[in-house]
């Protein structure tokens, strides 16, 4: 009997260290994005950034409502006040634009949103502006799960007998009605059956098979994985496979991190399962706890500001009486260990004092030595490292020029079509075909303006891969001959001469066809230029060799547009 009760443990064993060895893994990946949080943040406030600048280079109206509905996207659970704004901006275009689809989308999206901000009589009341007679499928799917979801978050901040209920029955009416809309060629698809499992078939395995399908499926940085696995969480939890109910929290908790999520519940749920799963953990419990309390103030969430904070004291108390108790076993421990030292240093004192010129001698000497040691070690490191960045710098120059010449390849052939098109504009008009001459006219102003479009890109791509391009040029022309810039954005024509001979376009009339200029004219800009050089028969072939490496101006530097 007892050696079947060991074999039966044996068994058990790695499974439990098994389980045990995950949970830790994650909780160390969870560690790491929280030091990470601010880069992750700036990462995506850059993407918003990129977003927005759509918007003040187009004036096509169907492209700024998908940039405002791309915006909210991004603002969703992240920022709740930006979030509205560009609903409402899009709202407010898709009305005077008459565009019913975005009016709608964006309508529901509002009630969504109002509902998650706890403002519910708002969200039914935005909602019911949508006309459901013009909705196509993935709307309807839309606003009848809007419904479900306000009416559910509804449920949960009523908390009582008398309304709770009445919610609840709604939520599961609009969840019905959703499903026969939902594409079930989604990713998304096994999550919303989970969803359905729950609320209307009250099915939790059925439930927990459909969520564990979803995380398989989905990208482990979204947030429908985040809500798969922070049901599933949920799932376990009820059952009380506690092991389950914390791996599932650290999954969801993670997801939310990485997709910069702050209207969330894995985190703060984290918090209080390790204040009251394991005592020892009390500073994680405090750290999870504030780190999700200073989400919801970021993201602007009342509702959630106040529920976290109604758990804040608790697990603030219990780690404040930790930390006493800490600090006063620490004393304890400090005062023994300081008797215990002097008791050893009177004990040995007679020794050391016979010993300590020798030993001090020794200690110096072998000090010396490591350091020494230590010197060599880190100057070969530093010259092995000197000589890879040298490398890497020489390819990145290579790589850069490649990657400029082909810019402007490219440019060139966009500028030679647009060209030849004008000539078989003028062609017609020859032949007096009146409607081809308001074609010319329109033709010849978007050349011009492409042409200034190229020659403005082309000065700011090639000043960010070449920035002191302009100082080395005034070096090899005589003081009095040198070029002053009245924009550090912006060359000279005599500058893009030299700028496309430094990038071996060479020959006068390709440079003329690529600065719209004719090929006499800049033969003349060439031969002026070379005349006001220090050393006039190498003029060119220095300019070829200027900017060879890349300096520290260089290297925060962006790649242009």
């Amino acid at each position: 009997m007892k050696r079947s009760l060991l074999y039966i443990l044996f068994l058990l064993l790695p499974t439990t260290l098994s389980a045990g060895s995950k949970t830790q893994q994650l909780r160390q990946k969870l560690d790491n994005l929280l030091e990470q949080r601010k880069a992750l943040i700036d990462n995506k406030n850059k993407d918003i950034n990129r977003l927005k600048k759509n918007l003040t280079t187009s004036e096509n109206t169907l492209k700024r409502l998908q940039t405002y509905e791309q915006l909210f996207e991004e603002y969703y659970v992240f920022q709740f006040d930006s979030a509205m704004t560009y609903l409402n901006k899009g709202i407010k275009l898709a009305k005077e634009t008459q565009n019913t689809y975005y009016y709608n989308s964006n309508t529901i999206s509002k009630a969504e949103l109002l509902s998650i901000g706890g403002l519910y009589s708002e969200a039914i009341h935005e909602i019911e502006q949508v006309d459901t007679t013009v909705l196509d499928k993935a709307q309807h799917f839309e606003y009848y799960f809007s419904l479900f979801r306000i009416h559910t978050y509804w449920a949960d901040f009523c908390n009582d007998k008398t309304y709770t209920p009445t919610h609840r029955l709604k939520a599961q009416e609009y969840l019905k009605k959703a499903m026969p809309f939902c594409d079930e060629t989604a990713k998304t698809y096994e999550y919303y059956l989970g969803e359905y499992a729950v609320f209307v078939l009250n099915n939790p395995q059925a439930a927990r098979a459909h969520y564990v399908k979803a995380i398989k499926q989905l990208p482990q940085n979204s947030r429908f994985y985040a809500m798969s696995c922070f049901a599933l969480s949920g799932s376990y939890g009820n059952e009380g496979n506690t092991e389950k109910q914390e791996e599932f929290l650290l999954l969801s908790s993670i997801a939310d991190i990485e997709n910069c999520t702050m209207e969330n519940f894995a985190l703060q749920n984290l918090a209080m399962y390790s204040f009251e799963h394991n005592k020892d953990e009390l500073d994680l419990a405090q750290q999870y706890i504030q780190t999700a309390l200073e989400d919801a103030h970021f993201y602007n969430n009342r509702l959630r500001i106040i529920e976290i904070s109604s758990k804040l004291p608790v697990i603030v108390s219990s780690y404040q009486q930790t930390l006493n108790q800490r600090n006063k076993v620490q004393m304890t421990a400090i005062i023994a260990i300081s008797l215990l030292l002097l008791f050893l240093l009177s004990a040995v004192f007679y020794i050391v004092k016979q010993t300590k010129r020798l030993s001090l001698q020794q200690q110096e000497l072998q000090k010396n030595n490591n350091q020494l040691s230590e010197l060599n070690t880190q100057q070969k490191e530093l010259n092995t490292q000197l000589h890879d960045l040298n490398a890497l710098l020489v390819d990145t120059n290579r790589k850069r020029e490649r990657l400029a010449k082909l810019y402007i390849d490219l440019c060139a052939k966009y500028i030679a079509r647009l060209k030849k098109q004008q000539t078989l504009v003028k062609r017609k008009i020859k032949a007096n075909q009146i409607t081809e001459l308001l074609s010319q006219l329109s033709s010849e102003r978007l050349s011009e303006e492409d042409a200034a479009t190229f020659l403005s890109r082309f000065d700011k791509a090639f000043l960010d891969l070449y920035p002191d391009f302009t100082e080395e040029l005034n070096s090899l022309l005589l003081p009095e001959g040198q070029i002053q810039n009245k924009s550090t954005d912006e060359l000279t024509t005599e500058q893009r001469i030299m700028a496309l001979i430094r990038l071996g376009v060479k020959e006068s009339a390709e440079i003329a066809d690529l600065l719209f200029y004719s090929p006499q004219t800049i033969y003349n800009y060439r031969s002026v230029l070379k005349g006001k050089a220090i050393n006039k028969e190498t003029f060119e072939e220095e300019v070829m060799k200027l900017c060879r490496v890349i300096g520290k101006s260089t290297s925060t530097q962006s790649k242009p547009e």
